[in-house]
């Protein structure tokens, strides 16, 4: 039994190790909730770099989902979607996927998928970071308050 509990917080001991060594903190994770017939959903949070070497946001991965990295930009009068391969997060800064910038697009969505209080499981992909989990929290898009750091 002591030989099993010792494995156990070694075991333990360095999964919480090799958290502590992430340099890459995401907060604030959500996606909006998609108008009824909607067959895409956005996703948003804030990427922090604490580390001192810049890293790339390479991918995003939901499974049994199409995914994709989109920044939205203004050309000639005319908003886009378009899709990114790669977003840099700079050593010691942080990016923000907000409404009208960079998000995660989640995509193939059936009618009435994704309802307000769901979550959705997805794996971000950095250079360097490597795979980190993140849970995205559906809400509605108007219930989104100042106490979450993304703005408007």
């Amino acid at each position: 039994m002591r030989f099993l509990l010792s494995i156990l917080a070694v075991v333990f001991g360095t999964a919480a190790f090799a958290d502590e060594q992430s340099t890459i903190q995401i907060d604030d994770p959500i996606m909006f909730k998609a108008f009824e017939n909607a067959r895409a959903a956005g996703g948003y949070m804030t990427i922090a770099n604490t580390g001192d070497e810049d890293d790339l946001l390479i991918g995003i991965e939901i499974e049994d989902r199409m995914s994709m990295i989109h920044e939205s930009r203004e050309e000639n009068g005319v908003m886009r979607m378009l899709h990114v391969d790669a977003v840099a997060v700079p050593a010691g800064d942080l990016i923000t996927f907000k409404p009208g910038g960079f998000h995660v697009m989640i995509m193939g969505l059936q009618p009435g998928e994704l309802p307000v209080g769901e979550t959705v499981e997805a794996t971000l992909v950095f250079d360097r970071a490597g795979a980190i989990p993140v849970t995205f929290e559906v809400v509605d898009k108007d219930s989104v308050s100042a106490d979450h750091k993304m703005t408007h």
